[in-house]
This record gives structure tokens, C-alpha cells and sequence, in this order.
């Protein structure tokens, strides 16, 4: 019984499927410190000693994907789950393939795990700080700014050009622009309360539903 063991290495050259030796044959190369699947003659999956090709026998990463549109699915029981990819334009794709669900990202912030980003699948929104374990503050950078846009996540402020805003809206410069000019077409014209018009004579406030108030302008 002996002769079906051993406790040696044993050498051999490459493993065909043994009904498939002639055209363009299914098997495994081994060659000089590195492994191919080669199904139907073709290089399905290559490995080294530190990379793994899939679609090439040159990986330059751990893990190079080469195709066209490549792709990773994830799926389920044979239920597609998620793709993340290339498509024809060259785009990075992340995608959920389940209805009303959400893309997340998360980070580990000092030992404790928060979510940071969330693209929720069952409303038309990018959501920030959707869960309790959010990071909650939110901010934009500019070259000049460190907290261009700023929301306060736990005091319901945004700040502008400040991280320490004081109102529900802080801006932290000396002044503001709406840009284009609007004359109510009387007292009563359409408004809700706090909107605020402008004109080349007047300010205008609606101080209560459908109701307006002006203040006259004069040069100095």
C-alpha cells in the first residue's frame, strides 16, 4: 500500500483536463514561481509570489483586474447584492443592487465606529449624519478656509468661514448678495414670512403671509 504515499516533493509539468490536450486546452501552467488557469487556453487567473492578475499574467497591484468594463459582483445566493467597477465611460462605479437600500461608509473614529457618508437608496438624497452613530459635524474646505461650509451637527448651526456658529446661519465676513433684484406687485402679493426682496428704491419684507412692508433707498 505504500507505493500511493509520500513524504516528499513531487515535480511534475502542467496539469491538462485529459480530454483536452489538442486546439486550445483547459489547464494549469506552472512555471517559474508562478501559477495560470488557462481555460480554454486563456489566462482566467494568474498568481506570483506577491500578486494575484485576473485577465493578465503582468499584475502590477495584490489584485489587478483586466477586462473591459471590469468588475467585482457581489452576490447572494444568486441574488446580485452589489457591484463596484468600471463602465464604457471610464466612471468609477459603486452600486447597490438592492431595491431602497443604502450605500455607507463608515470610519473608526477613536475606538468607536461612525458613519461618515450615506447615499440612501430609499429617498432621492445624499444623506450626511442620517444615523445616531454619525460623525454629525459636516465641513468643506476652500484653499483659504478650513471650515468654508461648516454644520454643527449637534447645535443645528451652519457656519460660514467659522467653525463656531452662534445662529442657525453664521457668517463670518462683512457682507452678502442676493443677486437679483424683485418688486412685489403690491402689498398683497405672494410671500411668506422673513423673504426678503430688493429693488433700485426699496427693501422689501414680508412680515406675514401675503403681506409686505418696503423701506425707501436714498444715495448719500
Amino acid at each position: 500500500m505504500g507505493y500511493k504515499f509520500t513524504t516528499g516533493s513531487v515535480k511534475k509539468g502542467d496539469i491538462f483536463f485529459e480530454d483536452d490536450r489538442d486546439g486550445e486546452p483547459t489547464y494549469i501552467d506552472f512555471g517559474q514561481d508562478t501559477i495560470t488557469l488557462r481555460p480554454s487556453g486563456s489566462q482566467a487567473l494568474h498568481a506570483t509570489a506577491t500578486a494575484v492578475g485576473i485577465g493578465t499574467v503582468s499584475p502590477t497591484e495584490v489584485l489587478t483586474l483586466n477586462a473591459t468594463d471590469p468588475t467585482i459582483l457581489f452576490s447572494e445566493g444568486g441574488t446580485s447584492k452589489a457591484a463596484i467597477g468600471v463602465n464604457s465611460s471610464d466612471n468609477i462605479l459603486i452600486e447597490n443592487k438592492t431595491i431602497n437600500k443604502h450605500i455607507v461608509f463608515k470610519v473608526n473614529d477613536q475606538g468607536v465606529v461612525k458613519e461618515g457618508f450615506r447615499l440612501d437608496g430609499a429617498v432621492p438624497e445624499v444623506v450626511v449624519n442620517q444615523t445616531s452613530d454619525s460623525l454629525v459635524d459636516f465641513r468643506v474646505e476652500s484653499d483659504n478656509q478650513t471650515h468654508m461650509l461648516f454644520v454643527d451637527g449637534s447645535a443645528d448651526k451652519i457656519g460660514i468661514k467659522t467653525n463656531q456658529p452662534e445662529l442657525a446661519l453664521d457668517i463670518n465676513d462683512n457682507a452678502i448678495r442676493i443677486r437679483n433684484s424683485s418688486t412685489p406687485s403690491s402689498p398683497g402679493d405672494f410671500g411668506v414670512p422673513g423673504e426678503i426682496r430688493w429693488d433700485a428704491n426699496y427693501i422689501y419684507v414680508c412680515v406675514s403671509m401675503d403681506t409686505w412692508k418696503r423701506v425707501a433707498l436714498s444715495s448719500w
